[in-house]
């Protein structure tokens, strides 16, 4: 491997500018593949292509006609992956048909137009075919060099605009609402796109730029805890899966941009091989936890999330909670809904577990504000706190007593004089690209005197891709909820 990155090295500049693809394409992949326009990322390079074959077409020479030529080839994949993305978007905003038709359409016409472009052209047929087939070894110094700073400028604009861009791409409505514009951020967005597809095909090839504006975004969201991780994942394995791939082609004699994009499917399959592994464990210890807390859970599957995590008891620290007072406990009334859904768990793994152990079971469907309200007594405990059993409750306190305020003063009435937490939940959003969005808002009290002793929420975007029902989304999103309003970081061991 140390021989590739020799300064004499014949395919220096092929490694350097192709790696520089690879990692460019694997940022910009996770928006593409976030956002769903992983088909966009197939029409685009296709497009650019075409507007590359044809600058060569209508000049008569191909990449290897100097550095003049070199220029009306980039500023004709530019200008054709630029129009085609105007194209698209516009179309989408306009045309009340899926937008995958047009997607289509627009990669049908520009395969054909860049075969016939490359048939038409008898000096530069060799050059395209080799870029269509993702050969890197023309990469030119100039080629490196407009690479770097393209890359420098996308690096700048997505750390500079990362919280924008991120927050008008999973909850547009919500950045209205705060005055950012999502239409400006997703025009900045398409713009990086289309530069770095547009480059990207000038350098490697539409082959090697879809393959890793795709494939390394599926991989590291696959595996990731975070977005900020899944950008780190995704530029590691495109990085290792292009060098790798680029070695076993020039050992084998083998083209570079297939055996690269073959090595980045390879991770790309591994990664979900290893969720599939993961979410197969997850299954079968949510059923043994089932199993294990049927006897003393009258709640349903709120009660079980203590079960689930009573290995892991762990004291954790207390964030911004209050100093936890030995002689007070505290009551975990259940949390408002203000969702405006019923947010009802499915009974169907619980009826089966109930089943197997000869109790059948007559309570009512829980909730995801119970499993909540379990959950955040469990977390509690953890931090120090004494807490009352929630079964052990006042059966006026059944039901959410409404604002905080409200809630002390219906806890005084039941007879508790502690601490009294109430919590309103004012958003439980599953998003197709495997994200929770939530908004809980926590109020702990003192029942007697009714004043406010401390609040918090929880708004941070949870990731939740290998949870499959909600029952499993709370058991993932339960830890880090609690993180984030108590204000204390969560530990991605538990």
């Amino acid at each position: 491997m140390s021989e590739l990155f020799s300064p004499d090295f014949l395919f220096r500049n092929a490694i350097l500018g192709g790696l520089g693809v690879a990692l460019l394409c694997s940022v910009l992949g996770v928006y593409l593949v976030l956002r769903r326009l992983v088909l966009i990322g197939v029409a685009l390079p296709q497009a650019s292509a075409a507007g590359v074959a044809a600058v060569f077409w209508l000049t008569g020479h191909g990449q290897g006609g100097g550095d003049s030529g070199h220029l009306l080839a980039l500023g004709g994949s530019l200008a054709a992956t630029f129009g085609a993305l105007a194209l698209l978007v516009l179309g989408q905003r306009r045309a009340r048909s899926p937008a995958e038709w047009g997607v289509g359409a627009l990669f049908a016409i520009s395969s054909a137009a860049t075969i016939l472009f490359v048939a038409l052209n008898p000096k530069g047929d060799m050059e395209m075919a080799g870029l269509l087939r993702g050969e890197l070894l023309a990469i030119t110094v100039s080629d490196l060099h407009a690479l770097g700073v393209l890359l420098l400028v996308v690096g700048a604009l997505l750390f500079l605009f990362r919280r924008d861009l991120l927050l008008t791409s999973f909850d547009p409505e919500f950045a209205r609402t705060i005055g950012r514009e999502p239409a400006r951020y997703d025009l900045l967005l398409y713009f990086l796109i289309g530069a770095g597809i547009a480059l990207g095909v000038m350098t490697a090839g539409p082959l090697v730029v879809f393959g890793f504006l795709v494939l390394p975004a599926l991989a590291a969201l696959r595996v990731a805890p975070g977005l900020a991780a899944a950008f780190a994942i995704s530029a590691a394995i495109a990085s290792v899966s292009f060098l790798g791939g680029f070695w076993l082609s020039y050992r084998a004699d083998l083209p570079a941009g297939p055996v690269c994009v073959a090595m980045v499917a390879v991770c790309w399959a591994l990664a979900g091989g290893a969720m599939r592994l993961r979410a197969a464990r997850g299954a079968a210890a949510l059923l043994l936890a089932l199993l294990a807390s049927l006897p003393a859970a009258p709640l349903g599957c709120a009660s079980r999330f203590a079960a689930a995590q009573e290995r892991q008891n762990a004291p954790l620290p207390r964030g911004t909670l209050p100093e936890p007072v030995a002689s007070r406990a505290v009551a975990v009334l259940l949390f408002e809904n203000a969702t405006g859904r019923p947010l009802r768990l499915s009974q169907g793994l619980l009826k089966d577990a109930e089943r197997a152990v000869g109790q059948p079971s007559s309570a009512e469907r829980p909730t995801v504000p119970a499993a909540l309200q379990q959950r955040a007594a469990f977390e509690l405990e953890r931090r120090g706190f004494a807490v009352i059993p929630i079964e052990q409750l006042p059966a006026a306190l059944a039901r959410p007593p409404g604002e905080p305020l409200a809630a002390a003063r219906a806890a005084a009435e039941a007879g508790l004089g502690g601490l009294v937490l109430a919590g309103t939940l004012r958003r439980f959003t599953i998003t197709e690209t495997g994200l929770l969005l939530v908004r809980l808002d926590l109020t702990l009290l003192d029942a007697q005197s009714q004043q406010v002793l401390w609040t918090g929420a929880a708004t941070r975007p949870v990731p939740i891709r290998s949870a499959l029902t909600l029952q499993e989304v709370l058991l993932d999103a339960g830890p880090p909820i609690f993180a984030d309003a108590f204000g204390n970081p969560v530990d991605e061991r538990r």
